[in-house]
């Protein structure tokens, strides 16, 4: 992406959805955030950017998982006693598992099927009810598009959707938001080739564009119990594009770490 297909803001405006139902299965998510909009007296504007935190996503999509249904093998059971964790939680790490990348205390670093390199593979117990756990979106990406595609059908203007969670980061204590999948705006903005105020130009820099906007974001949605799992953040200046979370992605060869 070139310099004149976007353009730097000094504004942006995070507007919390915090008037939503708890999400059930077979929700239509499109529905209920046009009636979030409504009662909160909001209207989309072209360049809206919309994240959707993938809880709401996973739980539309019939991704909460019955524990009691569980039935761990001998690998979740010996990981459970390594790391201290429920052979049933293990049990599901492992099944949205491509690669363990680590174990210690209470944590197993995974690369996921999907391909992001995160804690527990992303299954999460908070936020659900009690004996409930909660995967990534089998498709976070695909969701993106489709509920991209729906809100500007209904809504006229012309928007992009991301959809979050919270991860941490090599060297840093602590989550932050990031993206799992986008539609409508790069994920990732290519800044090679500018140059800065001494005239220098720039040889590495990407942007994680995507990732920023979630981090955002996260700011209004927050982590357990602040309840808003729909944020609308106004003001970005970007080109429309398809959008594709495999642009932020490391190739395994270009992985330092390994």
């Amino acid at each position: 992406m070139t310099k004149k297909e976007f353009e730097l803001t000094d504004r942006l405006e995070i507007i919390g959805m915090d008037n939503l139902p708890e999400v059930k299965k077979s929700d239509d998510l499109t529905s209920l955030f046009f009636v979030a909009l409504e009662e909160k007296r909001e209207k989309l504007e072209d360049g809206d950017a919309i994240v959707f935190t993938s809880k709401i996503v996973s739980k539309s999509e019939g991704g909460v998982v019955v524990l009691s249904g569980v039935k761990p093998g001998s690998d979740a059971e010996r990981i459970a006693k390594e790391t201290d964790k429920d052979p049933r939680i293990v049990q599901l790490v492992l099944n949205e598992t491509k690669e363990i990348v680590r174990t210690e205390k209470n944590i197993i670093i995974v690369e996921t099927k999907h391909g992001f390199v995160c804690a527990n593979a992303g299954v999460d117990e908070s936020n659900v009810e009690e004996g409930k756990a909660v995967l990534l979106p089998e498709d976070a990406q695909g969701s993106a598009s489709r509920l991209k595609k729906e809100i500007e059908v209904r809504s006229g203007k012309e928007i992009s959707v991301l959809i979050s969670d919270s991860f941490g980061r090599a060297f840093r204590d602590g989550v932050t938001g990031i993206c799992i999948g986008v539609s409508g705006i790069p994920a990732l903005l290519d800044r090679r080739g500018e140059t800065d105020r001494f005239g220098k130009i720039a040889r590495i820099t990407k942007e994680a564009i995507a990732d920023e906007v979630c981090a955002a974001a996260n700011l209004v949605m927050g982590e357990f119990a602040e309840g808003i799992p729909i944020v609308i953040v106004r003001g970005l200046k970007l080109k429309r594009s398809k959008g594709d979370i495999k642009e932020v992605l490391f190739n395994r060869e270009d992985d330092l770490f390994r």
